[in-house]
């Protein structure tokens, strides 16, 4: 079942890779910002094209012209705005910097970061998190139905009120930002430990030891849990009870999210969960979609589970990357891939596999047979290893 997987993941994203990337061969077929999150890092692992990826974070850079906190959809005349998605901007950004090593890039799209980020700025309320930002989708997740009852109106225009899923985006986007300044040894203000405090004193509910999902809410969704795991706003007190949370709700989410909730995991070393996830037989796993007869990978869990589901969705692809990265445990340990971290990760029960990894460098080839795990890595490579 695990090639399987693979497999339809793979055809998702090879299809989804057009002149650019698309969401869908057979709908909307538009390049969404937020999809490209999964879709970006996935094209890379599988095909060793970086440009792909550079081509669509400079597109939607030039959108800051229509709107500078950039539109949700590019190239095209649909001016849609989803403020979730504009706001992981900066971490495809630097996905693409440290697969790739292209300094020169990331100093030509700094500029854009930054006037994204004051953009955003502009709906901060005087703690400095987001509220009112009502002239914007926010999405959380999609389709609607599988939000896990998120306790916020998300209307389209939005409403006014201050709510979890947003923030923790805009908190990631913050850390993302600071670290471009980093290596590009541009000095700044720490403005993390800030809205961390004003994070936790907003949403955090010390009865549950879980973020409720808006100010003025009492309910705990999956995504008001996941995002703060995933970003370092929970506190140690929290972090067992989320974790928790995740073990009993699963993907009470849409697809998409669905990589989120497994880089949660992953932040805090919990592989085996992942991977019982991956290969999870639910209605709302990739099985289920094998087991529908799927070539490629689905927009959501399975068929009926959305009004108009499209059976090709890049979006879902998130088992490649996670595989590769955090169970298998590959990541480049210096932007381009000159050194590597291989810290394999490799649950029991975990079929025998090779994979090839193209890298700027050459290909990295990983081996797995009976129980023992062996790494090739292309010549003047240097590998870091981290053996449990």
């Amino acid at each position: 079942m695990l090639q399987q997987i693979w497999d339809i993941c793979r055809r998702g994203v090879q299809l989804c890779s057009q002149e650019g990337y698309v969401d869908c061969p057979s709908r909307e077929k538009g390049q969404y910002l937020g999809d490209n999150t999964i879709i970006g890092p996935t094209h890379m692992y599988i095909s060793g094209d970086a440009e792909l990826f550079k081509k669509a974070i400079r597109e939607f850079a030039r959108s800051a012209d229509i709107c500078p906190g950039l539109l949700a959809v590019t190239p095209g005349n649909f001016m849609q705005e989803i403020a979730d998605y504009s706001l992981q901007w900066p971490m495809q950004l630097l996905a693409y910097y440290r697969y790739s090593g292209d300094l020169a890039f990331l100093q030509e799209m700094y500029p854009i970061a930054e006037q994204m980020l004051d953009y955003f700025r502009a709906y901060a309320r005087e703690d400095g998190l987001l509220h009112n930002l009502n002239d914007k989708w926010n999405m959380v997740d999609w389709p609607d139905n599988l939000r896990d009852g998120y306790d916020f109106p998300l209307t389209r225009p939005g409403t006014d009120g201050c709510h979890n899923v947003l923030n923790s985006y805009y908190y990631g986007c913050v850390q993302m930002v600071q670290t471009i300044r980093e290596l590009l040894g541009v000095p700044y203000e720490d403005e993390l430990p800030r809205l961390r405090r004003a994070f936790v004193e907003a949403f955090y509910c010390e009865e549950t030891g879980l973020f409720v999902d808006a100010v003025g809410s009492a309910h705990s969704a999956l995504h008001a849990n996941v995002l703060p795991l995933l970003f370092g706003l929970a506190p140690e007190r929290a972090i067992e009870p989320i974790l928790g949370l995740i073990a009993e709700r699963r993907f009470s989410c849409g697809v998409y999210m669905s990589y989120f909730v497994m880089k949660a995991l992953a932040a805090h070393g919990r592989t085996e969960m992942i991977y019982e996830l991956i290969m999870g037989e639910d209605e709302r796993s990739w099985s289920n979609m094998v087991r529908e007869g799927a070539t490629t990978c689905y927009e959501a869990w399975g068929k009926e589970q959305k009004w108009n589901t499209s059976l090709c969705h890049g979006w879902a692809a998130a088992p490649i990357p996670l595989l590769i990265e955090d169970i298998i445990g590959l990541q480049p340990a210096e932007p381009g891939w000159g050194r590597v971290r291989f810290a394999p990760r490799l649950p029991q029960g975990m079929p025998d596999f090779s994979l090839r990894l193209p890298t700027p460098r050459g290909p990295i080839l990983v081996a797995y047979v009976g129980g023992e795990v062996t790494l090739g890595a292309p010549e003047g490579v240097e590998v870091i290893e981290e053996r449990t």
